[in-house]
């Protein structure tokens, strides 16, 4: 069980060494049954679509979302789902509303908008913490690397990449989608003030620390 504390703090350092600025959850519908090795899937399924969307044809070349994936199983250990954190290639709150529309739509099994959790990062430390918190449950593959993405490869934006990655997204969420994606992440800020502000009042209270 110490061996497991100290890969906690293991993941939990090496996260801090890199640079990331949106937090995520993203959940599953607690009604829908999905099979452990389907939810993987859909779940890399989902990345390799929204690397897609926001890299074009250059995610073929190695292109990535920078990202950081971390499977917690919850305190019964019935409730599968991931956190992340993740390098936004475009504006952090329209990236947090792209990936939250995607994944809504991925599978029958995905959860909503509201149930999802993905919003800028204001307290790193508390965020780092928060994704690790589970290493000490199933040890170091919480950490899921063949989730995670950290090629070294750089995206060279000029104007004209810069124009066809706005059209692929305007492509992959329509305007409504993209206003209900964006009303939620108020709602999701919101809420992580409000946790914050109970675990300042409250030091033994939970709260991601976005």
């Amino acid at each position: 069980m110490y061996q497991r504390f100290i890969h906690q703090r293991e993941l939990r350092d090496y996260l801090l060494q890199r640079d990331w600025n949106v937090f995520g959850t993203l959940k599953f519908q607690s009604k829908r049954l999905i099979s452990g090795h389907r939810a993987h899937q859909e779940l890399r399924y989902f990345w390799n679509r929204l690397d897609r969307v926001v890299y074009g044809k250059a995610a073929e070349a190695g292109c990535r979302v920078k990202r950081w994936c971390f499977a917690h199983v919850g305190s019964h250990n019935d409730n599968y789902h991931l956190h992340f954190v993740a390098k936004a290639p475009v504006d952090p709150d329209l990236f947090a509303a792209l990936a939250n529309t995607l994944w809504t739509r991925q599978c029958s099994a995905s959860a909503s908008l509201k149930e999802n959790w993905i919003t800028p990062v204001l307290y790193p430390a508390q965020v780092a913490g928060y994704v690790t918190k589970e290493t000490w449950k199933i040890g170091a593959d919480t950490f899921d690397a063949s989730l995670s993405a950290d090629t070294g490869v750089t995206y060279q934006m000029n104007t004209e990449r810069a124009l066809a990655q706005e059209q692929r997204i305007a492509r992959a969420i329509t305007a409504n989608e993209r206003q209900a994606a964006l009303n939620a992440l108020e709602q999701h800020k919101a809420g992580t003030l409000h946790r914050l502000a109970l675990r300042d009042r409250k030091p033994s209270g939970k709260a991601t620390g976005q």
